[in-house]
This record gives structure tokens, C-alpha cells and sequence, in this order.
């Protein structure tokens, strides 16, 4: 009897000892760097480098004026802060199983984003980010040259954060085509294709003041309210595309610029830089109307060709402020 109770009261001790051992195995590395993804100074870095499995690489690298593309592009600052903020605030939701680690380790293998963080050429963090889980609620990650990859997610946010690590270039560059205050604006000219009589031009005379030409000829403009004036300048602070045209071939695209546009705005700024943006209209396939009649051309979007070259899609939303004419700001 005596022996029988040493051997449960050691048999316990055993147990307790086995799972202290266990919780102190995965609390080391839980709280060890092959857990730590998060960087509490996001501010030191300043270049970071995406690859996906396919061998696509984003590199964004901070500047003084913004982050930069792939060293030639202006990134998009809030895809960039997006990504910063979920580096700072990722937290370890669950450790992997072991029975889950080969399957969720094969699979970041075949679909991931490698993610490289730097400050001032020296390597912060390099880890690699996986899928979501059943739930969609965390993001599996893998720190590099770990074998031991976890469930991340960022605590108060329900989702998965695999869609914030993209390498697709074109959704990375910054969509800005006008962002000048009043101030900063030298002049601005909008034309209208085939209805030039109602063209019009904005030439800074410098202490906040404009003059106004309208016209075919931009001939002086009388009457102008300063006041409308100024609050129509204020539109060009934040003039930005939705997308770029990615589903239509050359051919197409060359078939718009060949086009009748429908208007064209140019603004040349304080140091003399000139930006130009002509629209045409997007053609739709089986389209229809507000009341069911059948339309040729998206009524939401068009097609602009900006003067880098490249056709992009914008929004009559955005341009309709732009476009609106010379009796938004003439006094009545």
C-alpha cells in the first residue's frame, strides 16, 4: 500500500513536471526572435523588399519626398502605411501544432511573400507570410530560417493580413495625378473637344489672385467670384485614378488614344511643371442605364490618358469637379 502511494504521488510529480516542461519550452519560443515579426519603430525603416514565390519584387524605399518604387515610381502612401502598421501592431495569436506544422509549412513554402526590412542597409527582420486560416482570422508566418511557423493576426482586427503584402507593381504606384494647393498652381487650362467655346484658363497673378480667360480664342473673363474661384482651385489638392487598365490588349488601348476625347486639363505648377491628363470615353459591353436602356459607354468611368504615357481609369466623380466650367465661378 505504501509503495502503491509513492508511485501515484511520483507519477504525479512526473506529470506536472512534464507539462511545466512543455509550457516553458513553448513560452521560450513564443517569446524567442523566431516569434518576434513585429518592429516596434517602424520609423527607422527605411527599405523594404517584397518577393513573392513567382519571383515578383516590390522594393520601396523612404525618401524626403514619400516612399519610392522600384527606384523610379512614387509608392502609394497609404498601401505604405498600411504595411507599416501591420509590421508594428502583428502579434502571435497561436503557436502551430505539430501535428499542422508539415502541411502549413509546405504550403507558405509553395504561396508566400518574403518580407525584408531595413535600416540604413542593414537587415532588420526577414520572415515570410503564408495564408489565412480556416477561420480567416490569422495570417500564418514563418521567420527565416526557422522551421516553426505561427498564427498571427493583429489584436481587435477580424481578418487576415495576407493581402497587405502584395508584389503586383501597378496596385504599389502611388495614383496622384494633380495634388497641388491653390498656392502652388500657375496656371490651369480645360478644353473641350468639340465644344471649345467653352473652354477655359486660370493664370495666377500672384497674393492669392487669378485671372480668367474663356473661350475658343481665351479671350479675359468679367465677373468672377474670387470666392468660387478659389474653393474650384481647391479641388486639384487630391486628383487621383481609381485603377490601371490591366484586362485590355495594345490594340485596344491605342483604339482610345485614337479616339474624340472629351476634354483635356493641363495645370503647370509654382516651379513651372507641366501635367496634362486627356479623357475619352470607356467603352462597356452589355450595358445599361439607371432605367434599363442599353449604353455604349460606362456612365461611372473613363478612360485617361495621362501624360506619362499610360492610359489609366478614372472616376466622372472625381473630374466632373474639374470639368464643371467657367459658370461654377462667375458671378451671376
Amino acid at each position: 500500500m505504501k509503495k502503491l502511494a509513492v508511485g501515484i504521488i511520483l507519477l504525479i510529480a512526473l506529470t506536472i513536471m512534464a507539462v511545466w516542461a512543455t509550457k516553458k519550452d513553448t513560452t521560450n519560443t513564443m517569446s524567442g526572435e523566431l516569434s518576434d515579426f513585429a518592429v516596434q519603430d517602424t520609423a527607422a525603416i527605411d527599405h523594404i523588399v517584397l518577393k513573392d514565390e513567382s519571383g515578383e519584387v516590390i522594393d520601396l524605399q523612404r525618401s524626403d519626398e514619400g516612399w519610392i518604387l522600384d527606384n523610379q515610381y512614387k509608392a502609394r502612401p497609404d498601401a505604405v502605411q498600411i504595411l507599416l502598421t501591420t509590421i508594428n501592431k502583428v502579434s502571435v495569436k497561436a503557436p502551430v501544432s505539430q501535428v499542422q506544422m508539415n502541411t502549413i509549412l509546405k504550403t507558405i513554402i509553395s504561396n508566400h511573400c518574403m518580407v525584408e526590412l531595413y535600416d540604413n542597409n542593414s537587415l532588420i527582420k526577414s520572415f515570410y507570410v503564408g495564408g489565412a486560416d480556416k477561420d480567416h482570422s490569422g495570417t500564418y508566418m514563418l521567420m527565416k530560417g526557422s522551421q516553426r511557423p505561427f498564427l498571427m493576426h493583429i489584436e481587435g482586427f477580424h481578418g487576415f493580413l495576407t493581402p497587405r503584402f502584395f508584389t503586383n507593381q501597378l496596385k504599389w504606384r502611388h495614383r496622384g495625378i494633380f495634388e497641388y494647393r491653390p498656392s502652388q498652381i500657375e496656371s490651369v487650362l480645360v478644353e473641350y473637344n468639340g465644344e471649345e467655346e467653352k473652354n477655359f484658363r486660370i493664370d495666377a497673378e500672384g497674393n492669392q489672385r487669378f485671372a480668367v480667360s474663356t473661350g475658343k480664342d481665351l479671350q479675359p473673363a468679367l465677373a468672377i467670384d474670387s470666392f468660387m474661384l478659389s474653393a474650384y482651385l481647391a479641388n486639384y489638392k487630391q486628383v487621383h485614378y481609381e485603377s490601371y487598365e490591366e484586362t485590355k490588349s495594345a490594340d485596344f488601348i491605342d483604339s482610345v488614344k485614337q479616339s474624340s476625347p472629351i476634354f483635356s486639363v493641363t495645370v503647370v505648377n509654382n516651379k513651372g511643371i507641366s501635367k496634362n491628363v486627356t479623357a475619352f470615353k470607356k467603352p462597356i459591353r452589355d450595358g445599361y442605364d439607371p432605367i434599363g436602356n442599353e449604353i455604349e459607354y460606362d456612365l461611372d468611368r473613363l478612360y485617361l490618358w495621362i501624360d506619362s504615357g499610360e492610359v489609366v481609369v478614372g472616376q466622372y466623380a472625381i473630374f466632373d469637379k474639374l470639368t464643371k466650367g467657367i459658370t461654377f465661378f462667375k458671378s451671376r
